[in-house]
């Protein structure tokens, strides 16, 4: 099942370690950084599992990735494979925790509530609203664009705007306030919209 996600997004670890590790990878065959940060990931996952909402890789597919790279040195990834490593490291490592909030907030169930009311979200779910923030050379899940500071505004703008709903969805509608205010206020902060296959 496809889910719809806002993600909080760090840029500082993604340009800093994963982005150069991945295409240290995927250009030049040498999966060493990769490796590190599977290593990384792996003792990150029982942090991380105290945020619920989180999907999140087992710890069985990092040591099977660290185990299976490792002697592959020289030789060019797949695609697929590549597909899975950004999969694996990018989530756990760039969408920060520790924020007070849940950093991954599925749109889905509050959807109909806020295109209803919000023109500008009703144009972020069906594209005509592109995130213009730049693309990013490796993502995770079908998105790979991050807003830009206007957007965070606009989108935390727009969510102010209307009114808060009642029942199960408040939870999450005060959760997507709070990571949206938590963008605003870091600069090192973007957001990234990506859909995930969740089992």
């Amino acid at each position: 099942m496809e889910k719809t996600y806002i993600c909080l997004f760090d840029l500082p670890p993604y340009d800093r370690m994963v982005a150069p590790a991945l295409r240290q990878y995927a250009r030049e065959f040498d999966p060493r950084g990769v490796v590190e940060l599977l290593r990384e990931v792996r003792g990150l996952l029982p942090e991380l599992r105290k945020e619920a909402e989180r999907p999140l890789p087992a710890q069985d597919d990092c040591e099977h990735w660290i185990d299976s790279i490792g002697p592959d040195a020289g030789y060019k990834p797949s695609e697929q494979t590549m597909r899975e490593l950004c999969g694996l490291l990018i989530q756990p490592l760039c969408v920060p925790h520790g924020t007070g909030c849940n950093p991954m907030q599925e749109v889905g169930r509050f959807e109909p509530w806020l295109t209803s009311r919000s023109e500008w979200f009703a144009d972020l779910m069906d594209g005509g609203e592109e995130l213009a923030g730049g693309r990013l050379e490796f993502s995770f899940g079908s998105g790979a664009l991050v807003a830009t500071r206007e957007q965070i505004a606009q989108f935390l703008a727009e969510v102010e705007g209307v009114p808060t709903p009642e029942g199960e969805l408040r939870k999450d509608y005060e959760n997507l306030r709070k990571l949206l205010e938590t963008a605003a206020g870091n600069r090192n902060y973007t957001l990234l919209k990506t859909a995930l296959t969740t089992p």
